[in-house]
């Protein structure tokens, strides 16, 4: 029987990143992971992080994982990621997907960066995704709300409240400059992965913080114009400072889009 084909892309972060936070929020998402005796991270799936231990190699670590490919991105076509500019010849599949998106991830929220294997430097934009999510045990109905965040967005709107769904199944929608919106959606939990362990979470209510672009298409965009990253930071900023306001009034635990934890501190 054949083995499995392999590759290896390279995880670049600042040389005084913790490995222990690298392993926290991978453990976010990936909750069997563990840290071997050498140091890597085995992430599951024949996955793993191994950190360089040469004496430069501060911050820098090796993604082995299995190589999967299908496909290229359309001509034309552009994406997020940069994974079509980066694997012309066909996009990561499957498990090394899987594991690439991980990496980008550490990467976007660590000021990092991703080198693949054909040595192309991937560089997200740390206001690439600004939407976040409190996930809570108690559910505020729509006028509670709407009081609550009154003094940071007066000019949020209430936009559907069904009566058989007082505290959940709404939402309301603050203007931004330039015609994008912030969508706040209350509904049951998605149960992320990261809460897996607590008892409540059955129960538990995710006040959902969208930005919502004028242009659809702005979200595929890899690398912004200064503009459009200006754009990008003040509705994070004004997301996260609503996310802190829910989760210091009613409890709960604050997530960006990947499914990573995030200190509500850090959204001041």
């Amino acid at each position: 029987m054949t083995a499995p084909v392999r590759t290896s892309h390279r995880l670049q972060l600042p040389r005084d990143t913790d490995p222990a936070e690298v392993l926290t929020m991978i453990l976010n998402v990936r909750p069997t992971a563990r840290e071997a005796e050498d140091g890597a991270i085995e992430i599951g799936d024949d996955v793993r992080l191994v950190p360089d231990r040469t004496p430069r190699g501060a911050g820098r670590w090796t993604l082995e994982t299995p190589r999967v490919r299908e496909d290229p991105v359309p001509e034309g076509m552009v994406d997020s990621h940069g994974y079509g500019r980066a694997f012309p010849e066909g996009l990561p599949f499957g498990v090394e997907r899987e594991s690439l998106d991980l990496a980008w991830a550490l990467a976007r929220r660590l000021y990092g960066a991703v080198v693949t294997d054909g040595h192309v430097r991937l560089e997200p934009h740390p206001y690439h995704v600004r939407d976040l999510t409190v996930t809570s045990p108690h559910a505020l109905a729509p006028e509670s709300l709407t009081q609550l965040l009154a003094p940071l967005e007066p000019e949020a709107e209430l936009d559907r409240a069904p009566e058989e769904a007082s505290r959940t199944g709404y939402g309301l929608t603050a203007p931004l400059p330039g015609g994008d919106v912030i969508e706040v959606r209350v509904g049951r939990s998605a149960r992320p992965v990261a809460l897996s362990a607590l008892e409540w979470l059955g129960d538990a209510v995710d006040y959902q913080l969208v930005h919502v672009t004028a242009n659809p298409e702005e979200d595929a965009i890899e690398t912004p114009d200064a503009p459009t990253a200006e754009r990008w930071q003040e509705a994070y900023r004004r997301i996260g400072v609503i996310a802190g306001l829910i989760a210091e009034s009613v409890g709960g635990y604050v997530l960006d889009l990947d499914g990573l934890l995030v200190d509500p501190a850090d959204l001041a």
